[in-house]
């Protein structure tokens, strides 16, 4: 099948995205510096490094093959702090951010928290899709909650300057870590309910929860939470039209964009390809007819697949998103804001400078 050509982007756009700090809220399995993230323009990304399944010490290696990379790659860093990430804009390098898409690394040890902050974890997600420790994840079917130890949790990232993730998280679970934390929180990835009701989208309310507290939410341009039904794959407007929802919820100095999206083409080992297809797609013909439809559009009806919508690929499109906020009639300035200007403001106040 032949690959459709893209559309071309202006020259104004180009030429704001090639200045800006453009931050990804979520993306995985980084190698080292590539085409792919090179025509992104990408500043800083925030990488799934303790994979939603690991303990502890799984975790420990993870970081390990991050800094390995970043020994190895002169064009990735590892960041602490915000200052980081703009030296890294300065210099033409990527700061790979440690992040997590669970809890579950720190056990039930507080003590496990101060020491990954030491080894430069800066985002943690406090549950992954289902219930730990901490409190209930987004395909729970019973919410109850943030937990006991789950506060402490949350005041303990609070204290060291790990960024709060509520991306994946259930819906009690998430406003309640919001009242509970003295800082800022993100959804570093997430749909809105508007355009697909699913575990996955949040509701106006929690966007506005998020914002008040001062925090981010990433819009993303996974497929599966942009899609409206039907007989056709979701597209780059409908995404478009899920980040200007988000705007219009929450202003334009509370909204990012978080891909869920993977750096190297076909980057996902082919276990952890097998564990997401087994655990949790639940929008797969064999969990039922929910979303087959979708799945029979998807590549190979792949949970992962390496193109996100029509008409945008991925993160190496996304320079088209400068273009289409430009066109859309956003300032330079608000355009900055929403590739990465808001998270900076927020790992500046939770990091530090």
């Amino acid at each position: 099948m032949a690959v459709a050509e893209r559309p071309a982007v202006s020259e104004q756009a180009r030429a704001l995205h090639g200045r800006s700090i453009v931050i990804d809220g979520c993306s995985f399995f980084l190698r080292g510096y590539n085409d792919r993230l090179r025509e992104s323009g990408l500043t800083a990304i925030n990488f799934t490094v303790a994979l939603p399944m690991e303990d502890m010490t799984q975790a420990v290696l993870h970081v390990k093959e991050y800094y390995q990379v970043a020994r190895r790659d002169p064009k990735i860093i590892i960041p602490r702090t915000v200052a980081d990430i703009e030296r890294a804009k300065a210099e033409g390098q990527v700061a790979a951010i440690i992040g997590s898409q669970n809890s579950t690394h720190f056990g039930t040890d507080l003590g496990l928290i101060e020491l990954f902050h030491v080894m430069g974890q800066r985002v943690c997600q406090l549950t992954y899709n289902e219930r730990n420790f901490v409190g209930d994840g987004c395909m729970e079917p019973n919410d109850v909650g943030l937990s006991f130890y789950g506060r402490q949790v949350v005041a303990e990232m609070n204290q060291l300057g790990m960024m709060i993730d509520l991306s994946h998280v259930g819906v009690r679970t998430s406003f309640e870590a919001i009242e509970a934390s003295q800082q800022p929180v993100i959804i570093s990835h997430i749909g809105v309910k508007k355009v697909a009701d699913t575990p996955r989208t949040a509701s106006d309310d929690l966007l506005k929860a998020v914002a008040a507290k001062g925090g981010v939410v990433g819009i993303t341009s996974f497929h599966v939470v942009n899609w409206r039904g039907g007989d056709r794959r979701p597209t780059f407007d409908d995404f478009l039209e899920a980040l200007e929802h988000a705007i219009s919820v929450v202003g334009i100095d509370h909204v990012g964009y978080g891909s869920d999206h993977v750096v190297e083409p076909n980057g996902y080992p082919t276990w952890v390809r097998a564990y997401l297809a087994e655990k949790y797609n639940p929008y797969s013909p064999q969990r039922g007819p929910r979303n087959a439809s979708l799945a029979d559009l998807m590549k190979n009806a792949d949970l992962v697949p390496d193109e996100q919508l029509e008409g945008f690929h991925g993160i190496q499109d996304l320079p088209r998103l400068t273009d289409a906020l430009l066109s859309r009639g956003y300032s330079e300035e608000d355009v900055q804001k929403v590739l990465g200007g808001n998270f900076m403001r927020v790992f500046r106040q939770v990091w530090g400078a």
